[in-house]
C-alpha cells in the first residue's frame, strides 16, 4: 500500500514512531513543509521517521519573485497567512491519503485528489474545540467540506470525538486511536543526572515543552519562588530542568531576571530525541502547566505519556485533554494558577512514597494504553477498512 502522509509543517519524530509498526510496511511518502516551527521540530530529529519526503511550498517561497515579496510582506506585516501552493496533483498515486485538522490547506488539497481520483481519505484531527478557527469565512467553508468528504477520521481523546460530532460527522465515520510511546525506551532507569549539570541530591522539576505562553511555564516559574521560598523546603536544593526552544525565550528570560530565579534553573534547549528518556529518569517530578487559549487548549499532550512512560510523576493543569490521559497517575491543578502548581510540587517534594506510588501508576497506565504496538495496530486497522 501506497500511503501519502500530509502534516504540512507539523513532522516531528514523537508523532510518527509508531508507523513502522504497520503490518503490511507501508510505502510512506510524507508531503512536507518548511517553516520556522518546522525548524524547531527539527532541532530535535534523529532521523527516527523512515519517511520519504516530499517538499510542498508556500505562496512565500514558490512562484513569481514579485508575488513571493509581497506576499511575504502582507504576511509580516499586516498578519495574512502563508497559503500553500497547489499540489492536489502530486497525490493521484498513491492508495490512501492521510491528511490533518479540517481547517487546514493540506486538507484541502487532500479533498481535491479524494474527488479528482477517487483516493480513499482519512483525516487525523488533534483539534478539541467545537466550531475552532471559523473567523476566515473560507476556512469555515473548507471545515465542512472535509467533514462532509472524508471517509475516516482518526481522533486520539474523547473530547475531538464530540467535537467532530457537534460538526456534523457521523460516529461510525470516527476511530479513537491512542498515540503511542516507546515503552523500552522511555521506561525506569537509573539516572544520568551529570550530563545535565544536575546533582544526585537536587530535587529536580522538569519542565518540557515550548516557551509560548499557552504552555504554561510563567506559572511554574511562579511556583518554583514559592518553593525556594518555603521553610520545609528550603533544606533541600531544587532546580528546574526546562528542555525546548521556540518563541517566548525572552519573555521568560525577562521573568527569570525579575524573580531572580537563573541560579535555580538549567535551560538544556532541544535535544535530539533519543536523549529525552535521560531527562525524565532525571526528574524527581514533571510538570505540564498548560493553559488554554480561544484557539486553543491541550489536544494531548505527548510529553506526559513519555513522563508516566519512565515512571516519572506528573504533574499537570485540568485543560483540554489532559485529564483524559493522566487519570489518576499525576495531580492535576488549576490552569493559570501558581499557588495551584506550588501545593502539588509541596506534596511531592515531601512525600517520596506519594512520588513512588504516582510513578508506578503512570508506567503501567503507559503499558497499558499508549504503546506504539497498540497505536499501530489501531492504524493499521483502519488503513485495511480503507483500502
Amino acid at each position: 500500500m501506497k500511503l501519502a502522509l500530509l502534516n504540512g509543517n507539523r513532522f516531528n519524530p514523537w508523532h510518527f514512531q509508531g508507523y513502522k509498526y504497520i503490518e503490511g510496511d507501508p510505502e510512506i511518502t510524507a508531503f512536507r513543509a518548511e517553516s520556522e516551527i518546522q525548524q524547531f521540530f527539527d532541532e530535535r530529529d534523529d532521523g527516527s521517521a523512515g519517511f520519504r519526503f516530499e517538499r510542498i511550498y508556500f505562496d512565500t517561497q514558490a512562484g513569481s519573485p514579485i508575488g513571493r515579496l509581497l506576499k511575504s510582506a502582507q504576511t509580516r506585516y499586516f498578519g495574512r497567512e502563508p497559503r500553500i501552493l497547489p499540489f492536489y496533483d502530486r497525490l493521484d498515486r498513491f492508495d490512501l491519503i492521510q491528511s490533518w485538522e479540517l481547517f487546514t490547506d493540506w486538507s484541502e488539497q487532500a479533498l481535491i485528489a479524494h474527488e479528482k481520483y477517487g483516493t480513499p481519505l482519512l483525516v487525523m484531527v488533534w483539534d478539541n474545540i467545537p466550531f475552532n478557527m471559523e473567523r476566515n469565512p473560507a476556512r469555515r467553508d473548507l471545515k465542512k467540506r472535509v467533514a462532509a468528504g472524508a471517509d475516516l477520521f482518526v481522533v486520539h481523546t474523547e473530547r475531538s470525538r464530540r467535537m467532530l460530532g457537534m460538526e456534523g460527522v457521523d460516529a461510525n465515520r470516527i476511530v479513537l486511536i491512542n498515540p503511542g510511546v516507546d515503552t523500552d525506551k522511555f521506561c525506569p532507569g537509573p539516572r544520568a543526572r551529570p550530563g545535565f549539570g544536575l546533582d544526585d541530591e537536587d530535587f529536580v522539576i522538569l519542565f518540557v515543552g515550548w516557551f509560548l505562553p499557552r504552555k504554561g511555564m510563567d506559572y511554574l516559574l511562579l511556583a518554583l519562588r514559592e518553593l525556594l521560598q518555603d521553610a520545609e523546603c528550603k533544606k533541600r536544593r531544587i532546580r528546574l530542568l526546562a528542555v525546548g526552544s521556540g518563541p517566548g525565550k525572552d519573555r521568560i528570560d525577562t521573568l527569570l531576571d525579575r524573580l531572580e530565579l537563573r541560579d535555580s534553573c538549567v535551560f538544556a534547549g532541544s535535544l535530539p530525541y533519543s536523549r529525552m528518556p535521560d531527562a525524565f529518569r532525571a526528574a524527581d517530578v514533571f510538570v505540564l502547566p498548560s493553559i488554554a487559549t480561544p484557539e486553543w487548549q491541550e489536544q494531548f499532550g505527548m510529553s506526559l505519556i513519555e513522563a508516566m512512560s519512565c515512571g516519572t510523576p506528573v504533574v499537570s493543569t485540568l485543560s483540554g485533554a489532559i485529564s483524559e490521559i493522566v487519570g489518576d497517575s499525576g495531580i492535576l491543578c488549576q490552569p493559570n494558577d501558581f499557588v495551584s502548581i506550588l501545593d502539588a510540587l509541596k506534596r511531592l517534594m515531601v512525600n517520596p512514597g506519594l512520588r513512588e506510588d504516582l510513578g508506578a501508576k503512570g508506567r503501567q497506565c503507559a503499558l497499558d494504553l499508549f504503546t506504539l504496538e497498540q497505536f499501530a495496530a489501531g492504524l493499521g486497522s483502519v488503513y485495511s477498512r480503507l483500502v
